[in-house]
Order: C-alpha cells, then structure tokens, then sequence
C-alpha cells in the first residue's frame, strides 16, 4: 500500500505504550498502516493523514480540529472520560478481531472523509474558476484600447491557467502569403524585451500548426515531441536565456463564426505546492478553451469598432468636403471652427477663471466637440434623411448580455444542484439516488425555463410594421431574481429591457421616438439618426445649439443660458469669428481681426455670447493661433 495513501495510526500522550494501545498498534501494522506517535500536541497543526486517534482521557478537546478525518478513541482503563470530545470510548481490550474491526472502521470513515473533503474543494475550486470566467469576460467586454485588450486576454488566461509564460498571435489571412503576426509575450520568471513581429504561416511551428488546422495541441514536455509529429518546438528561446519549457498548451481563438483568429500559447502550467511545471489536463484545457473563445469575439469587436471608428472619421471628413462643394464660399469653415474649438475649450480650466476650474476634458469628450464642430453646417445640404437605423429592439450589444446572464445563470443552478447532491452525499442519506434524480429533475426544469426565458426574449427583440404582440411573459421575465455573488440580488431583464421589449409597433421607445420627431433642423435631423456610440452621443445637441444665444433669441430652439451646452457656447464664439473674418464668403469681405474682437464682446456686452468665453479666447490669442497673423491685417 502507498504510504501517501495507507492510514494512520496516532497515539496521543506520553504514557507507555502497552496493553490495548501495544494490540491496536500491533493490528495495524499488520493491516499495513503507519504508526506514529504525538506528545505534545499542537493544536494549530491539521494532519489530514491520521486514520484513527487514540487518546489519554486527559488530552484536549480541541483535538477534532487536529485530526479531522479520524475517528477519536479514549482508552478508558477506569479513568473519568465523560467530558473528553471521543467517537468511541475504548475498555481494555486485546481482541485481536475486535480491533481489526475498530481499525477497518476507521479506515472506511477516513477514506469517506476524505473523498467529501476533496468533493468539497473541487467544488470550490470550480467556483472559483466560474468566477474568474465571468470577471475575465466582464474585463475584455469594457476593454477598448486594442494593446490593451491584449495584455489582459493574455495576462487573464495565464493567471487562470497558473502558468508561467504564455504567448499570443493574430492570424492575418490578406497578407501575401498569410502569416502569424507574434503580437505579445509574456513571462513572470525572465524579464524579457519583445518585439512585435510577423512570421510565416507554416505549420511547422506550434502555433503555425494550431492555426492552420485548428486544433489544440497539449504537450506534457516540449522536448519530447515525437519524432513523426508534423511541428517542431524552437528551443532558440530556451537556450539563449537559461529557460527550460516543458508543459506547452497551444489554442486557436475562435470567433463567433468558428474562424480561427489568432492562437493562444500558453507554457509551464505551475503546481502550486511545488512551482514546478506540470500538464496543464483537460480541465484547466476546457477553461483556456472558452477564454480563447471570448478573447476572438472581444478582438474581432475590438477591431470592428476600430474600423467603424476610421470608417466614421472618414465618412466626417467626406461629409464636410460636401458642405464645401454645396458652399464652396465656405472652404476651409468648418475645419477652422473645430480647430480653434478645441484649443478654446482647453485653454477655459487653464485661465484661472474660477468658473472653469474644476473643468475636466477627456479624450472621449473633445472627440465628441471636434465631430460637432466639424459638422454643426451639414444641415446645408438640405438631406431630409429618416432612416430607421436602430434595427431591433436591443442592440446586439445588449442581447449578447442578456444571453449571457442567461447561461450565468444556468451555471449558477448546475452548481447550486452539485452542491446539493454533494450534501445529499455527505449526510448518507438511504435513499440517495431518488434524492439525486429529484434534483436533477428540478435542474432540468429550471434549465428549460432559462431557455423558453430568451427564446421570448429573441422573438419580443424583432421589431414589427404593425401594433401587435403579447408581451405578457416579458413581466414574468423581469420578476425573475437570482442572487449575484456579491450576495445583491440580479435579474435577467431591467425595466428599461422590459420597456424596450415591450415596444408594440417599431423598435423606438416612446423617449427615442419623441427626440427623434424634435429634431427639426437640417443638422440635427441628419446627425440624430446616425448610430453614434454612447461617447459621443452629445454630437447632434452640440452642433444644434451653436446658433443659440444667452438671452434665449437664438435658433432653433431657442435655449436659454444654462440650457446650451458648454461646447456650444464655445463653438459659437469661434463659429461667428471665422464668420466675420473669412476671406471666402462671396457675400460680403472680410473684417480685420480687431473689429470681429470688438463685435464679439459687444454681443457679450449685449448678452449673446458668454462674456467670460469671449475673453478668453481673446486673452489666450486663440484667434491668432489659428487664423495666423495675416488675419490681424485684413481691413
């Protein structure tokens, strides 16, 4: 028998071992179990080995915590033993069946013991790792930055995997030939300096290999890879920094299409007893699987965006290039009114102007001032455009959340039966397995009505011509409550889900249809039904309100000083200076840079324009940086 897995067998006290403790230790020796003995007896120690405890009447109570898969026994020789915490109390007895028996006893209740112990901690450790999924897909989900959503695919993996090295590459198929692009590494043990860099497409490499086939590829020791195998492991690395890899994992990530785009490799999974390499199993396998799974989604969206973001710049700069060929008079207009935008709006929490002191501007934010400067004139186009862009009731976005709530939950209830059978295991009851078909039955039922939930859910999504449907199961959907893991109670559906979902005719909530209908000018009518993204939702209320004035006299909807937004108010300013100082305008001739200085603070004066953004910008010589000196010189 394995000494790690025999039982043992420990006398407690510092009495002479003799009689019944001399037989029962004889028994067990012949059963092949381990002996040992304890005289003093830290409490603080848990050995987890000990089959059977044989105790003085006069040791601690605290000795359960000690031992606590053994059974206690006194020897009780006539001593007083009511007060000890024991399983058995022993006579003296020299039997040898008798004690087989005790130690046989033991050994069973030990081994039953254990085998809950180690239940308990997978399911633990399983929870664990359920948690670590859902933080690692909350974290790629509010990634945007694309060298960062890389950094934490990678770093989020290998912490899950508990390995020491890991590597990630993109495939990139429009190459001529197409390639792996080695985009990151990293190692905890060696401090390394990478460098991004393409590689050929073979599959003679692992991760070559991986990406052409699409298979995973686990390799106890990279060392040892058969002869007959079609890839080779570089130990270039290896040798030039001291490094021994041994344990390899190599992944495709998979989009939601199946496509292979890019390849997770991940080397040394760590034991963290020892810290030394071990194979990464099927388990830890299973889990990197469904990270590579989301990490593909998160790029592919992450590159989306980026490509939406370049599409949608250049399809700005294209829109202003039509305002000037419709205004050719205009030329050059709305660029100078973004540029000098900008720097206006910086300089206001840098001019010890009190009002603007607590003034803070994200990138985020002047991205969202610089589009509405550049197009607050797209209304001269004269395009009516009503499109519906909003093409279902939620956003993909949106349902691709409520999904996942779903399947979180279902995983919640798998657990929560597991735990269930796992108790129904530990208390031993008789009728075990009718217990345990009870609760899979009740998962079952559970399981069936998530999925009757978001099949509602994706039927009530698809917008209609006419008023029509029943979205009476919608409430119940809503009233539907599970518990989060911070203990805050969760639903699968908000109110607002619920508003949206419940919308009868369209994809518009009433809010929605109602700005729609509000925007009246040219400018807002256009950009209102452009799909901007929650950043820069503030475009088309900035570029609207460009012609408002303090004193409510303004257009079109004739807001009133705390009701223009601040950028406005700045866009204004610049707006009429370039108006009154332009060289272009085929309707009138420009005016010298001194004279558009004094219109601009009469109109302050007068309670147009806001007389602290006024001079500011005269102060900061915003004008001169970028109308240019000749500016000061037209008559």
């Amino acid at each position: 028998m394995n000494s790690d897995q025999a039982p043992t067998l420990c006398v407690v006290g510092s009495r002479r071992i003799e009689g019944t403790a001399a037989a029962m230790q004889q028994c067990a020796r012949a059963l092949g179990w381990q002996i040992q003995r304890v005289y003093d007896v830290d409490e603080q120690v848990v050995d987890e080995r000990v089959s059977l405890a044989l105790l003085e009447p006069s040791q601690p109570k605290q000795l359960r915590s000690r031992f606590p898969h053994a059974l206690l026994v006194v020897l009780a020789d006539g001593a007083e033993v009511a007060d000890v915490d024991a399983d058995i109390v022993l006579t003296p007895c020299r039997d040898a069946v008798a004690l087989n028996s005790l130690l046989n006893h033991a050994a069973s209740h030990w081994r039953q013991q254990r085998k809950s112990m180690q239940l308990f901690r997978e399911v633990g450790a399983r929870r664990e790792r359920m948690r670590q999924l859902s933080d690692i897909a909350l974290s790629l989900s509010t990634q945007i930055d694309f060298d960062d959503l890389l950094e934490t695919i990678l770093l989020e993996a290998r912490r899950l995997a508990g390995c020491d090295a890991g590597s990630l590459y993109l495939l990139d198929e429009n190459s001529d030939p197409p390639s792996l692009i080695f985009k990151l590494s990293q190692t905890d043990s060696l401090e390394v300096t990478f460098r991004e860099q393409r590689l050929p497409l073979s599959s003679q490499s692992l991760a070559g290999y991986v990406a052409q086939t699409g298979e995973s590829l686990e390799i106890p020791d990279a060392y040892a890879i058969p002869e007959d195998a079609p890839y080779r492991f570089n130990r270039s690395f290896d040798e030039k920094m001291g490094y021994r890899t041994r344990s390899i994992l190599v992944l495709p990530m998979r989009d939601h299409r199946g496509k292979v785009v890019g390849v997770l490799q991940f080397i040394n999974r760590l034991d963290p007893t020892k810290n030394q390499p071990i194979p990464f199993g099927e388990e830890v396998a299973e889990l990197l699987r469904a990270v590579g799974s989301q990490a593909a989604v998160s790029i592919q969206k992450n590159l989306l965006i980026r490509d939406v973001n370049q599409l949608f710049e250049g399809f700005v700069q294209a829109s202003v290039k039509a305002i000037e060929q419709r205004d050719p008079g205009t030329s050059g207009h709305s660029f100078r009114v973004a540029e000098s935008t900008l720097a206006l709006l910086r300089a206001l929490p840098e001019s010890g102007n009190a009002r603007f002191k607590e003034l803070t501007l994200s990138d985020a934010h002047l991205r969202e001032v610089r589009y509405a400067a550049l197009l607050h004139d797209f209304g001269k186009v004269g395009v009516r455009e009503h499109v519906l862009l909003k093409a279902n009731k939620l956003s993909d976005d949106r349902l691709e959340l409520l999904n996942f709530r779903v399947e979180l939950q279902k995983e919640r209830l798998r657990r929560q039966a597991l735990e269930r059978e796992l108790e129904l295991f530990h208390h031993g009851k008789v009728d075990l397995e009718v217990a345990r078909r009870r609760v899979q039955r009740e998962l079952g039922r559970q399981l069936g009505l998530l999925d009757d939930y978001l099949d509602c859910i994706r039927k009530a999504n698809n917008p209609t011509v006419l008023a029509e449907g029943d979205f009476n199961n919608l409430r119940e959907i809503r009233n539907y409550a599970y518990r989060e893991l911070d203990g805050t109670q969760g639903s699968l559906i908000s109110d607002s889900d619920l508003l949206a979902l419940s919308v009868r005719k369209g994809s518009l909530t009433p809010d929605e249809r109602l700005e729609i209908q509000n925007h009246v000018s040219h400018t807002r009518d256009f950009l209102a039904v452009l799909p901007w993204p929650p950043e820069l939702a503030g475009v088309p209320r900035i570029a609207a309100a460009h012609h408002e004035k303090l004193d409510g006299s303004g257009y079109p909807d004739g807001l009133v000083d705390e009701q223009i937004p601040l950028p406005s108010k700045v866009m204004a300013v610049c707006d009429i200076y370039d108006a009154l100082t332009a060289m272009d305008r085929p309707y009138k001739s420009a005016i010298s840079a001194e004279r558009a200085l004094g219109i601009l603070e009469e109109e302050a004066r007068s309670g147009l324009l806001d007389g602290d953004i006024v001079k500011i910008f005269i102060d900061a010589g915003v004008y001169e940086s970028v109308w240019g000196e000749q500016r000061k010189r037209v008559g």
